[in-house]
């Protein structure tokens, strides 16, 4: 992929007296000052503000570029029904640092992607997501292609386990298996509307191991928790416009690749 492909990925990070700032997750900027990631990324080092900071504008994690930007975090907001030891309500939202609307600087690097209306669910199209190894980890953001799986697929294999508030997406073929994995965690589903927006359907959250036959993915459904989305954001213009058209494939899970134990 290509730089600044996917402007609104972003990068959770630990600051540096926690493991010499290191990736932990990913993210999505969703406005200036807000960003969309996973409740079980703050899991291990907890939710004091201090402790993580953000990185937008970046594709190559160990080099310096021209809309890079590393922003701290003002206030973190797990959503108050998530538990550590459960995978459902796996949603966050992170408010960075600065002025109202004024966090982030938008670029052409730098851009956020739009909420899904409530309950909106995503066609069943192609599904272009980040492929990691589970042995070694990229130092760029990858991208790769996997169709969303039927809700009945998604519950005959993880039981009760699953629920109402999730995705699932993954070949399931032997040959065509890709999977999210370590540190993909809190990045973006995506798919983007005919002719409009980008939309962020999905926060990647749980799974069995790494592309393991007949266990794909799963995601935070984001169209269930746009009013606690909304609600929760104190200001903020949330995207509502069409952003720039771009010659992807329809969805997209994106993520920096690090090593970070996976559900």
């Amino acid at each position: 992929m290509t730089k600044g492909g996917w402007p609104w990925q972003v990068a959770l990070r630990l600051k540096s007296s926690h493991g010499d700032g290191r990736l932990l997750c990913g993210a999505t900027l969703i406005s200036s000052c807000w960003v969309l990631t996973a409740a079980h990324c703050f899991k291990r080092y907890g939710n004091n503000t201090r402790t993580y900071a953000v990185r937008v504008g970046d594709y190559h994690t160990l080099v310096p570029e021209e809309y890079e930007e590393e922003i701290g975090v003002q206030q973190i907001v797990m959503h108050e029904e998530y538990r550590p030891d459960s995978s459902d309500y796996d949603i966050a939202l992170v408010r960075l640092q600065g002025p109202e609307e004024q966090c982030a600087r938008f670029s052409t690097h730098v851009l956020p992607a739009c909420l899904p209306l409530r309950r909106e669910r995503p066609q069943k199209t192609k599904i272009i997501w980040v492929l990691f190894s589970g042995r070694a980890y990229s130092r760029t953001l990858q991208q790769a292609a996997i169709p969303l799986l039927p809700k009945k697929v998604c519950e005959e294999r993880y039981k009760r386990r699953f629920t109402g508030r999730m995705l699932c997406a993954g070949n399931l073929q032997e040959r065509k298996r890709v999977d999210s994995c370590q540190g993909d965690s809190g990045g973006p589903l995506m798919c983007e509307r005919p002719g409009e927006s980008w939309v962020v359907y999905g926060v990647t959250s749980w799974g069995y191991g790494c592309g393991v036959k007949d266990s794909p993915g799963v995601y935070t459904k984001v169209s269930s928790f746009v009013p606690w989305i909304k609600t929760s954001q104190s200001e903020g213009t949330l995207c509502t416009s069409t952003e720039p058209q771009m010659n992807y494939e329809s969805f997209s899970i994106l993520s920096y690749l690090v090593l970070l134990e996976k559900k």
